[in-house]
């Protein structure tokens, strides 16, 4: 057996395949035998293997790379080498495969021509790819270092590794390694092999080469080419580098020649690189590189043994091999897309030398490559998207007239029906013209065009419509009118995104000032749909009596267009639909959480300073979170100076103006100036509700008149009769988490103050004050003297009430126990004075009173108590528990205090009808005003 060299014209590889020997081999072998006295070959195998071998070897010219047959061929002019007559002549594959080669390093032309530096390559007398590799450092400025690569190259590798001396030869040749290059680690060993020779003789420098596992006939053979290289290239008129070359441009002259010896490794587990045409193969592992695998290496050979191995190898970068391999890299182009940053459409660009990917997805400018593909891409994303800046007149013209198309459409909520980015994009195909795809271009051109036609891209709302639909600014409104004020309204087409519908933004300080009943009614555009909605939302067993439900949404509709917005929606619609389908509708009927996103108004809260706090379609949750319902925390806090006053000690600053506009962020807003009571005594603040107001004011009059009428006040409270009494029996009174609570003196004080002083509210006039301080001082005693007496009524009767119900201990009386126990702790609980309106509180001993007549009656009238109390069993546990659900989400609703006291009035009609009742009430009255009033 032995070992053949033979070139693979698929792998592009040379091959060292172990095969038999040809029988002219075994021959000449044989002819070793017996040379100076008579000898005898002794073959290891059958006379039969043998016969069957092949007569010779093939020749040299059937089993090499041809490329150097092929430029010496095309230098002396001695014909093509596909028709020479060799005696034997080689696989016209092989000769293809050469060509190529020559192609690859720049020899020959595709027509198989020889090039100028081909014909530079053909007077080095080395392998083509090291003629290349010198040339081109020739020009880059690193001859000096190649010349001694290529002669390295050129000849059998002067390591060696004796098989019993591995170790020690492996430690003797890593004194020389380089961790990024083998090629590098030759240079190493080219400088101390020179530096030895100058100083050693010829039999001691051979020792050292032995000492350092060095073939020393190699090594001078290396220096002989390295002489004979460098006299060649010199006679061409190449000159040596006096300035060490850097590693990449050492390694760029490297690729020149070996472009088809590049490989990448494809993971970091895996130790097998991708080679060109799909090649794979491993590092030799006698290199430096064998253990760091690098990303890209570049190999000086590639050869198969047991397997495909690179030997002689060095670490470089794709970038370097794309600027060596210019010529035969393919590109590919993709995504043409526009970049505003940039200007330009930009493109991304795969380059790839051999199959294999140098870059990927690399960003370049696309125009160049295809100017009419660039130019529409260039008008649709630039000028029609509007992803482009420029202070050309037309620009902004053009957005202003896109933006109102656009308004309307998100108004309308009928995206791409008005304005049609067709049209637009014609309109500036047709005048810009061919060859225009950058920003750059662009400006040039409109430089040009502003002193001819300055108008010419100016467009107009009719060249862009899509249809002649108009959009009524009075159905789709800029603001939503609330007290007086103009909030702005925002509005977005974008079905399933959060900010799709109508937005109304919210100045903090006006919050309290919003009312569901506002908002419901969105905008006269949106509102039919919203009440077909509601429709839709109502249970099916009433939903039935609505179909078609379009017709009634619309007969809804013109109803709902004559109520006031502070009306609420729910009722006018409830009340439109009960005549029409003859039906009662409440409240808790209607299933809002099915209607689309779109149809619920989107608030945006925000600051003095413009700036978004908070975004809901729940009023409630926003005012839980931002507004608070007591004290000055609603007050604006900028923009309202000359309205405030930090100290106030008497009225001695005019009028309170009921209502003040206050502009903030562009936005007029109504305040509500009051008296308030801070920490550090009276103050005037601006508040942002009317109500709050009212409370705030009110409260504050009594602490001004305890400052103004301080010695008068003092001498009434100790003149108060029976107050430790009542204070005892005030205490026994439940307490209600839920309620505020104060203690009993300062409740009954304030409400002598108010009957005393403002009987009929708080007053808002300086002169109003003042009159109702004279006249208060007449009055405050007899005022005092009936809040006292209606006081110790109330508190007596209720001590008497709750004495008898805790004697009640029968089980068959449980229910009507229970029932008044529960009618008694809603009626009177610590806070109750504060709590509860005048009017109503004067009517409490007739309340008590009448619950006293039940527990006299109850022993002999049992049966009859429990049916008058089943009776208006359903209409007190629908406001029980609609009361409930209005405690749970911190909300009031007047139309329940309503109720409340009627319910009152019911009890004194069904359990002592001896009592006058203040109105004419029964149960059906009830649930009659209960429907009325669209619970």
């Amino acid at each position: 057996f032995a070992r053949i060299s033979r070139y693979s014209y698929r792998s592009k590889v040379q091959r060292l395949p172990v095969e038999r020997i040809s029988q002219a081999a075994a021959n000449q072998r044989k002819g070793r035998c017996g040379r100076t006295a008579p000898g005898q070959c002794i073959r290891l195998y059958s006379e039969e293997d043998f016969a069957a071998r092949p007569a010779f070897t093939e020749a040299e010219i059937q089993r090499t790379n041809l490329a150097a047959v092929i430029l010496q061929m095309q230098l002396l002019g001695v014909g093509v080498v596909e028709r020479f007559p060799f005696i034997d002549p080689p696989d016209p594959r092989l000769i293809k495969d050469g060509y190529r080669l020559l192609e690859e390093i720049g020899g020959v032309t595709r027509d198989r021509k020889l090039t100028s530096l081909g014909k530079r390559l053909a007077l080095l007398p080395v392998d083509p790819r090291l003629s290349r590799m010198l040339l081109e450092a020739a020009h880059s400025g690193c001859m000096t270092e190649m010349l001694v690569i290529a002669a390295a190259l050129s000849i059998q590798d002067p390591r060696h590794r004796p098989y019993d001396k591995q170790q020690a030869a492996d430690a003797a040749h890593a004194v020389f390694r380089d961790e990024r290059s083998d090629f590098i680690a030759l240079l190493k060993l080219w400088e101390h092999l020179l530096e030895q020779k100058r100083h050693l003789s010829r039999r001691k420098f051979s020792e050292h080469c032995r000492g350092l596992f060095l073939s020393a006939t190699r090594v001078q053979e290396w220096f002989d080419i390295h002489q004979q290289l460098r006299l060649q290239l010199h006679a061409m008129g190449y000159k040596d580098n006096h300035q060490p070359a850097s590693y990449a441009l050492l390694h760029q002259s490297i690729l020149a020649g070996l472009l088809s010896h590049v490989g990448l490794r494809q993971t970091s587990k895996e130790q097998d690189y991708l080679g060109a045409r799909n090649s794979k193969f491993l590092l030799f592992p006698g290199s430096g590189m064998f253990k760091r695998r690098p990303k890209w290496v570049v190999a000086a050979e590639l050869v198969e043994t047991t397997k495909l191995y690179a030997r002689i190898v060095a670490e470089v970068e794709p970038d370097w091999i794309e600027s060596m391999a210019g010529h035969l890299v393919k590109r590919r182009y993709a995504e043409p897309r526009w970049q505003k940053k940039r200007g330009q459409v930009t493109g991304s660009e795969t380059v790839t030398l051999f199959g294999l990917t140098l870059i990927a997805g690399r960003r370049i400018n696309y125009g160049p490559l295809d100017p009419a593909v660039a130019r529409e891409i260039f008008i649709r994303s630039a000028l029609v998207d509007g992803d482009f800046e420029t202070r050309a007149p037309f620009w902004r013209h053009n957005q202003e007239v896109i933006a109102a198309l656009r308004d309307q459409e998100m108004r309308s909520r009928q995206h791409d029906s008005i304005f049609d980015e067709e049209l637009l994009y014609q309109f500036y195909a047709a005048r810009i013209p061919a060859g225009i795809y950058s920003t750059a271009q662009f400006e040039r051109w409109l430089r040009d065009l502003s002193r001819t036609q300055p108008k010419l891209l100016h467009v107009s709302e009719a060249e862009i419509r899509r249809s002649d639909l108009i959009v009524d600014k009075a159905e789709f409104p800029d603001h939503l009118l609330v007290n007086g004020m103009a909030l702005p309204l925002e509005y977005h087409f974008a079905p399933g995104a959060e900010d799709d519908g109508v937005t109304l933004v919210v100045p903090q300080e006006v919050l309290g000032q919003i009312t569901q009943e506002q908002i419901d009614w969105l905008v006269p555009g949106l509102l039919e749909e919203r009440i077909t909605m509601m429709i839709r939302s109502l249970p099916k067993a009433m939903r039935r009596h609505c179909v078609p439900v379009p017709d009634f949404a619309r007969r809804c509709f013109e109803h709902c267009l004559t109520k006031p917005d502070s009306a609420s929606l729910r009722l006018a619609v409830a009340t439109r639909l009960g005549e029409l389908a003859v039906m009662h509708i409440s409240d808790s009927d209607w299933q809002e959480e099915q209607l689309p996103m779109h149809l619920l108004m989107r608030l945006r809260l925000i600051d003095a300073a413009g700036k978004t706090l908070a975004i809901s379609r729940d009023l409630g949750d926003l005012k839980r979170r931002f507004a608070v319902s007591h004290d000055t925390q609603s007050r604006f806090r900028t923009g309202v100076s000359e309205f405030e006053r930090d100290t106030v000690r008497a009225w001695d600053f005019g009028d309170i103006p009921r209502q003040v506009a206050i502009t903030q962020g562009g936005i007029q807003l109504t305040g509500f100036p009051a008296l308030v009571v801070e920490e550090k005594g009276l103050a005037l603040r601006v508040l942002d509700n009317v109500q709050l107001a009212e409370s705030c004011q009110q409260r504050a009059l009594r602490s001004l008149v305890m400052l103004t009428l301080a010695e008068q006040m003092r001498l009434l409270k100790k003149q108060l009769p029976r107050l430790d009494q009542l204070r005892l029996y005030y205490a026994k009174v439940p307490q209600l988490q839920a309620e505020e609570k104060e203690a009993l003196d300062h409740a009954l004080f304030a409400l002598i103050i108010d009957q005393g002083f403002f009987p009929n509210g708080p007053v808002w006039q300086q002169a109003s004050f003042e009159a109702a301080l004279r006249e208060g001082k007449t009055r405050v005693v007899a005022s005092a003297e009936s809040v006292m007496k209606l006081l110790e009524d109330i508190l007596e009767r209720y001590q008497s009430i709750r004495q008898r119900l805790a004697e009640m201990t029968l089980a068959s009386m449980q229910t009507s126990v229970t029932d008044m126990r529960a009618q008694l702790d809603s009626l009177v609980y610590q806070g109750f004075l504060q709590q509860t309106p005048w009017q109503h509180l004067q009517d409490y001993p007739r309340y008590l009173k009448a619950l006293q007549l039940r527990i006299d009656k109850l022993p002999a009238a049992l049966q009859r108590d429990q049916q008058r109390l089943g009776e208006m069993h359903e209409v007190v546990h629908q406001w029980q528990a609609r009361d409930l659900q209005l405690r749970h989400d911190h909300r009031q609703d007047a139309r329940l205090d309503e109720i409340r006291w009627l319910l009152e009035e019911l009890r004194v009609s069904l359990f002592a009808q001896e009592i006058k009742t203040a109105i004419p009430v029964s149960v059906k009255r009830v649930q009659k005003r209960w429907r009325e009033l669209g619970l």
